[in-house]
């Protein structure tokens, strides 16, 4: 067992991180194109917080999403033609969507929706959006779904604490998120739900804190961050049929908010490298 262990950090300690930007601001929250080809982050770079694309070989950065507000938190609708963001441009948060193909803007109307939603992701489908939004004006975040078209929201979770960072997972019938739920809110967890049933099972039980979870595109690994020395994050992978977990990164500096790859070969995440986050990119053999 001991070998075991020595060995899976030996091969750990062997993948190579590749850093895509190197700008004086923070990148972040990086997400993958459906075809693999390029990301989509934000960056402070330019004083305020806009959405960018670049290659997956670091080339041909393109300042995607200009405005004078906060846009934040991308992510890609499955097609590929549209990009999904929040923004308080119209002077609270609300969701965002941006076509690739007209270079025009839309927002979502949730109607009824009395809150701020935020940390946006589409369905498999592309027709519904899952997010996050604070409840009452509490410290109680949960997980909502909206139909895109209609503006119908419905909310998935019901904490006292928070639940957020939400993402389908497969075909859509589950989600992943992390949670507070069982720690007295001291510390987050890595959670799966099935929504038709609302079963929920807890991946994760580290001392501190697991979040920022994104699930494999085959639905059998889980990348997540993981606080280690100091809060200081670090990335783990959980594979689920095994049940075991393999450290994926060793740095003296943080590593959070992964994303992998369509062909679920690599892992985008944001770095603290020399100052700043940097978008990287970490090869998964």
């Amino acid at each position: 067992m001991i070998f075991s262990f020595l060995a899976a950090i030996a091969v750990s300690q062997e993948l190579q991180e590749k850093i895509l930007t190197n700008a004086n601001g923070d990148d972040r929250h990086p997400f993958w194109s459906p075809d693999g080809q390029k990301l989509i982050f934000e960056s402070n770079r330019d004083g305020n917080w806009n959405i960018y694309l670049i290659n997956t070989d670091g080339s041909s950065l393109e300042l995607l999403v200009d405005h004078p507000a906060d846009d934040r938190n991308p992510s890609w609708h499955p097609n590929g033609d549209i990009i999904l963001f929040e923004s308080n441009r119209d002077g609270s948060n609300e969701l965002y969507l941006f076509s690739l193909k007209n270079k025009s803007t839309s927002k979502i109307d949730l109607h009824n929706f009395q809150y701020e939603p935020g940390m946006a992701r589409f369905s498999p489908d592309g027709d519904e959006v899952i997010f996050t939004s604070v409840v009452d004006g509490k410290a109680n975040f949960n997980l909502f779904i909206a139909e895109i078209r209609s503006g119908k929201v419905e909310q998935v979770t019901n904490d006292k604490t928070r639940s957020v960072y939400g993402s389908f997972v497969g075909a859509g019938d589950d989600i992943v998120f992390h949670s507070r739920r069982d720690t007295n809110n001291e510390s987050d967890d890595i959670y799966l739900m099935n929504l038709a049933s609302g079963k929920t099972n807890r991946l994760t039980t580290w001392k501190k804190h697991d979040f920022c979870p994104a699930v494999s595109p085959d639905g059998n690994k889980v990348v997540f961050a993981r606080s280690m020395e100091e809060s200081r994050p670090e990335l783990f992978m959980l594979d689920r049929g095994r049940g075991s977990e393999r450290r994926l990164t060793f740095n003296e500096d943080g590593d959070t908010q992964p994303s992998w790859s369509p062909d679920g070969t690599s892992i985008a995440f944001n770095g603290w490298r020399n100052g700043y986050y940097r978008i990287c990119v970490l090869k998964i053999e």
